[in-house]
């Protein structure tokens, strides 16, 4: 049914020389104009991978997506030695200060938390956890395993 609204947009479209409303390409191929509409919006256009992201800049899709070289083994096994060197930095810290940090940096694979957010969950005030997450990030940047991780940082 989709492949028919993209047909019927297409022909209507040659014969109009516009745009066919949806009770236009419903009486084109005798359904209901809601599901025309529903229809419509599930068809995705293709996107060029060249053209411009942004209006001021020249930064193609193509240029934003990852490609073939992030399925390398030596990437896989450089960022698995990242993660791991990750945990063992966030092992230094306390219990309460790892998981601010975890919670806030998204490092379980969750989305990032705000301070508020974090707060709510361990019954802190956004201002506490703002310096708990202070106070951590102080100790790891101070940490001899940070020096091992600088080699992932480009």
């Amino acid at each position: 049914m989709v492949a028919k609204v993209a047909e019927a947009n297409n022909v209507l479209s040659k014969r109009l020389r516009r745009v066919p409303t949806y009770d236009e390409m419903a009486e084109f191929l005798n359904v209901n104009a809601s599901t025309v509409r529903l229809l419509s919006e599930r068809i995705k256009t293709p996107i060029s991978l060249d053209k411009a992201m942004i209006d001021q800049g020249h930064m193609t899709l193509q240029e934003i997506m990852g490609g073939p070289e992030e399925l390398i083994p030596e990437k896989l096994f450089e960022r698995e030695m990242m993660k791991q060197g990750i945990v063992k930095l966030i092992e230094t810290l306390t219990e309460r200060e790892a998981e601010i940090v975890r919670l806030h940096y998204g490092l379980s694979g969750q989305t990032p938390c705000s301070y508020e957010e974090i707060g709510k969950l361990l019954k802190l005030s956004r201002e506490r956890v703002r310096q708990i997450n202070g106070i951590a990030l102080s100790k790891l940047k101070h940490n001899t395993i940070v020096n091992g991780l600088k080699y992932y940082v480009v």
